[in-house]
C-alpha cells in the first residue's frame, strides 16, 4: 500500500511538470529513479500484468490529479502574460538542448561522416515542424465536434505519445506546436470529456505501440534520434516565436514587454538546464 501511494506522488509530480511545455516527462520520471520501470512495465506489459497494472494506474492516477490541478492556473498565467509565457515555454525547451547533446554520443565519435549525419537529421528534425506549418488552414481545427474532431485527436495523441517515452521531448510542447495546448487547457478546465478522452486514448494506445521502437532507436540509434529531436526542438522554437510572441509584444505600448520576455526566456533555459543536469547525474549513477 505504502509503495502504491508512493507510486501515486511519482505520478502526481510526473503529471503536474509535464503540463508545462518544455518539461520533459521522460527526464522527470529519469530524475525520480522510475523511468526504466516505466518503460519496463509498458514495453514488457504482460510478463507481470497485474504488477505492471498497479503500477502504471498509481502513476496515471497521480498525473491525472496533478494535470487536473496545475490546467486552471496555467491558463490563467497565459491569459493574462501571454507572449512573456510563451517565451519561458521556448526557454525551458531550448535548455534542454545540451542534454539531448550529450545523448547524441557524437563527441565520443567526432568525425566528419558523423557532422554530415548530424547535419542530416538536424534537417530533418526541422522539417517536420515546416511541414506541421504548412498545412492547409483549417485542417487542424478542433473547433465543433463530431467524428472528425474525435479522430483528430486520437491520431495526435499517438503522435504526442513520444512525449511519453523519450527524454527531453516535452508532451506539452508537442501540443504547442501543434495548436493542441491552450484547447487541452480549457477542456481541462471544464471538464470537457468529448475533448478529453480521444486524446487520452491516443496517447495510451500510441505509448502502447511506439515504446518497443523508441527504446530500442534510443539505445541502437542514439545519434540518429536525439539529433532529429534537436532540429525539430529548434524548428518549433523558431515557429513559436513567430506565430505565438511576435505577433503579441505591443511594441509601442509597453517598452519593458520585450525585456521581460529575454528574462523570461532566460529564466525558461537556466531552470531546465539545472534540472536536466541533475537526470543526468542521476543516469550516469545508475549506468
Amino acid at each position: 500500500m505504502l509503495q502504491f501511494l508512493l507510486n501515486v506522488l511519482f505520478g502526481l509530480i510526473i503529471g503536474s511538470l509535464m503540463l508545462v511545455p518544455g518539461v520533459s516527462g521522460g527526464t522527470t520520471a529519469l530524475i525520480l529513479g522510475i523511468y526504466d520501470r516505466v518503460v519496463s512495465a509498458v514495453s514488457s506489459f504482460r510478463r507481470n500484468v497485474k504488477g505492471n497494472l498497479l503500477f502504471l494506474g498509481a502513476l496515471a492516477l497521480g498525473g491525472a490529479v496533478g494535470v487536473l490541478l496545475l490546467a486552471s492556473p496555467l491558463k490563467k498565467l497565459i491569459d493574462l502574460w501571454y507572449a512573456p509565457m510563451y517565451c519561458l515555454f521556448v526557454g525551458l525547451t531550448t535548455g534542454s538542448i545540451p542534454m539531448l547533446v550529450r545523448k547524441t554520443g557524437a563527441a565520443a565519435r567526432w568525425n566528419g561522416r558523423t557532422a554530415l549525419k548530424l547535419l542530416f537529421w538536424l534537417a530533418a528534425g526541422a522539417a517536420v515542424v515546416a511541414a506541421v506549418e504548412l498545412l492547409p488552414e483549417g485542417l487542424m481545427t478542433l473547433s465543433g465536434g463530431g467524428f472528425r474532431r474525435f479522430a483528430l485527436l486520437l491520431v495526435l495523441g499517438v503522435l504526442f505519445s513520444a512525449g511519453f517515452v523519450l527524454p527531453g521531448i516535452s508532451l506539452s510542447y508537442l501540443m504547442v506546436v501543434f495548436g493542441v495546448y491552450e484547447p487541452m487547457l480549457d477542456a481541462l478546465k471544464g471538464l470537457d470529456v468529448l475533448f478529453l478522452l480521444p486524446l487520452a486514448l491516443g496517447l495510451a494506445g500510441g505509448t502502447i505501440l511506439v515504446t518497443k521502437g523508441l527504446e530500442w532507436c534510443m539505445k541502437e540509434r542514439p545519434l540518429a534520434i536525439y539529433t532529429a529531436i534537436i532540429g525539430f526542438v529548434l524548428g518549433s522554437d523558431f515557429f513559436i516565436v513567430k506565430n505565438n510572441v511576435l505577433p503579441n509584444l505591443p511594441w509601442t505600448a509597453a517598452w519593458y514587454d520585450v525585456p521581460v520576455c529575454v528574462l523570461m526566456f532566460a529564466a525558461g533555459f537556466a531552470a531546465i538546464w539545472l534540472y536536466t543536469r541533475r537526470g543526468a547525474k542521476k543516469e550516469a549513477g545508475e549506468s
